[in-house]
């Protein structure tokens, strides 16, 4: 019995022993996020127990929003098959795309924010609309790290196509492919992130 365990066991091993320490630092860092935003989201339900959420408005701006981060997506994965064929001018314009869609994102967020004060939802108001806040400001955060290291590889890839060794160097470079699996994979992550909560709260305002 004990045998046939650890024989399950050495392929995984093997995976995780093949695996950049980078991602292994970002799959643990999302999971620690994950759990983070579980207890955030607990603390929200509990916090409905003296407030309630059904005479209210939800906020329009945050489906609009969903569109922008769910593209965004949509233009990574595009970023990382570019990668793959060494389409350094298509990559750059698809990593600008994420860029774009990620801030205008944010904008919609502020947006739903303000739609939540006009309501009388405040920060510092009764504790359901503070875990609001915190629970989509969180994930804006966590969304402005992505915005940056992508503005980073934006850059990375501008300079390199300047010159043909170094674009040649870059795409043929497995630590340049394991930074655009990271943020790729990131993204993902904000991006299923940004469901979740927006159907758990759809989910107390209906």
């Amino acid at each position: 019995m004990e045998k046939n365990i650890s024989t399950q066991e050495i392929p995984l091993f093997k995976r995780l022993e093949k695996q950049h320490p980078f991602l292994i630092m970002l799959y643990l860092a999302m999971t620690g996020s994950g759990v983070v935003f579980l207890f955030l989201l607990v603390g929200f339900t509990k916090s409905l127990e003296k407030f309630d959420l059904s005479s209210l408005v939800f906020p329009k701006f945050f489906f609009i929003s969903t569109i922008f981060i769910l593209v965004g997506s949509y233009f990574v994965q595009k970023a990382w098959a570019d990668f793959h064929i060494d389409e350094a001018k298509s990559l750059r314009k698809n990593l600008f795309y994420v860029f774009i869609m990620g801030s205008i994102f944010s904008v919609f967020q502020i947006m739903g924010w303000q739609s939540l004060v006009s309501q009388g939802i405040k920060f510092s108001g009764k504790a359901a609309g503070s875990y609001m806040y915190i629970l989509t400001g969180l994930h804006i955060l966590h969304l402005l790290a992505g915005l940056i290291f992508v503005i980073v590889q934006f850059n990375h890839y501008k300079k390199a196509s300047e010159d043909a060794v170094q674009a040649l160097i870059i795409f043929s470079n497995k630590y340049e492919k394991m930074k655009m699996r990271l943020l790729r994979d990131y993204w993902h992550f904000l991006d299923g992130l940004w469901i979740v909560i927006l159907v758990y709260l759809l989910f107390f305002f209906f």
